[in-house]
């Protein structure tokens, strides 16, 4: 059997379009984008495909560096998240895609292009708050966070990592009060 997973069905009083599911979870760092996502994917029982999952993964396997290094690893994490999003929706599969994406990205004019149907959840908080949290959070060390500090300032004040321009509805959500991610919090 061959599946169309793009088809478009059209009755007589309402159209129906069965397309894959994105649910695109973003914002700067620090601001509980994870945390919202992994409760998200949980609730609706669909695959998470994470920034950090990835590339955690990739400074397992091919060590630590320094800044430029962690900046290359994470440039090529974008490019594997782009492949596995697109051979996901082309299989007619929906997932749950998170991370601190770059308004203007080649990501996002790849996500945009897809056959799907998108929900941006743009999680965010007061700069100071989001300071305080990447100051304190404990990662891998692969990240260098200590040194990013004065550029995570900098993507907030230039809304580098405002919402995607994509098709479908963004929600807004306020992170100031933990979330614990769990189902029932996420739909308070």
């Amino acid at each position: 059997m061959n599946p169309q997973p793009f088809t478009t069905s059209v009755g007589s009083s309402a159209a129906r379009v069965d397309q894959p599911l994105v649910v695109v979870v973003t914002g700067p760092p620090a601001a509980g984008k994870t945390t919202v996502a992994r409760g998200i994917a949980e609730r609706l029982r669909l695959p998470l495909l994470t920034k950090d999952t990835v590339k955690e993964a990739l400074f397992d396997e091919l060590g630590v560096g320094d800044l430029a290094w962690s900046a290359q690893l994470g440039a090529a994490t974008y490019v594997v998240l782009e492949a596995l999003v697109e051979e996901s929706v082309l299989a007619g599969a929906s997932l749950v895609l998170e991370g601190k994406f770059v308004r203007g990205s080649r990501l996002e004019t790849r996500l945009a292009a897809l056959p799907a149907r998108f929900v941006q959840i743009h999680c965010s908080a007061p700069l100071e708050l989001l300071v305080e949290r990447y100051a304190a959070r404990e990662r891998h060390p692969g990240h260098v966070d200590s040194e990013r500090i004065e550029a995570l300032r900098e993507a907030v004040e230039t809304g580098r990592h405002d919402p995607l321009d994509l098709p479908g509805d963004t929600i807004r959500l306020d992170t100031t009060q933990p979330l614990d991610g769990s189902p029932r919090s996420l739909r308070d």
